[in-house]
Formats: C-alpha cells, sequence, structure tokens
C-alpha cells in the first residue's frame, strides 16, 4: 500500500497515501507537525472570533456577557448584534429625515422673514406718503 500509483498525478498520489496511512493509525513526523500547525491556526482563528463576539457583546445593550453564570450564548450575541444595527439604521434613518425637515423649516423661516422685512418696508414707505399728503393713518391718533 506504501507504493504509489504512477498513473496518478502526484498530488493525487500524496493524498491517497495520506489516506492509506490515516487507515493505518501512522502518522509520519512531518504529518503531525503540520497538523499541530493546522491545529494552532485554527485555534487562534477561534479566539479571535470569540474575542470580538465578547467585544460585540459589551457594546450591544442589554447584550452583556455577565448577564450569568454561562453567559449569553454566542448565536444569541450575534443575534442581538444584527437587531441592535437594523435598529441604529432605522433610528439614523429618522435622524436623517427629522434634519432633512428641519432645514426645510428653517429655509421657510427664511423666505417668512424676508417677506416680513419688505412688508415693514413697504409700510414704511406707504405711511411716509400718508404723512407727505398730510393724511391721517386710521388708529394712529389713538396710538399716540
Amino acid at each position: 500500500m506504501d507504493m504509489l500509483d504512477p498513473g496518478l498525478d502526484p498530488a493525487a498520489s500524496a493524498t491517497a497515501a495520506a489516506a492509506a496511512r490515516k487507515i493505518d493509525g501512522t502518522r509520519t513526523p512531518r504529518d503531525e507537525r503540520r497538523r499541530a500547525q493546522h491545529n494552532e491556526v485554527e485555534r487562534r482563528r477561534r479566539d479571535k472570533i470569540n474575542n470580538w463576539i465578547v467585544q460585540l457583546s459589551k457594546i450591544i445593550p442589554d447584550c452583556n456577557a455577565d448577564n450569568s453564570k454561562t453567559g449569553a450564548s454566542k448565536g444569541g450575541i450575534l443575534s442581538k448584534a444584527c437587531d441592535y444595527i437594523r435598529e441604529l439604521r432605522q433610528t439614523n434613518q429618522r435622524m436623517q429625515e427629522t434634519f432633512k425637515e428641519a432645514e426645510r423649516l428653517q429655509m421657510d423661516n427664511e423666505l417668512l422673514r424676508q417677506q416680513i422685512e419688505e412688508l415693514k418696508n413697504e409700510n414704511a414707505l406707504l405711511r411716509a406718503q400718508l404723512q407727505q399728503h398730510n393724511l391721517e393713518l386710521v388708529g394712529e391718533s389713538t396710538r399716540q
């Protein structure tokens, strides 16, 4: 079984040989090193993922992992994180709409202020014309 089939490509032959060793239960030192290295890389990857999940649990409201002896499940934390992101997006959308409405109201107010100024100027002009012709404004004599 240790003989490789010359008809197979080298990668397939190596795979076939590894499969044969697995069946026999024998592993070469090279296989053990590769397996250990792979396990270490995988462990570091899992640790990073777990650390990010813990970070999420700390910043998501009502999602603190210290709520119970065992803490929240990873799935529960990720679910709450997704819910919170959706909530933030909706809040952001409402705030943008409110901001646009406030901007529109500011523009309306500015236009109304301009109209008031124009009406004040027109009123002053009309008062001046009345005074020029020695006419008294109705209700003006009682105000003085």
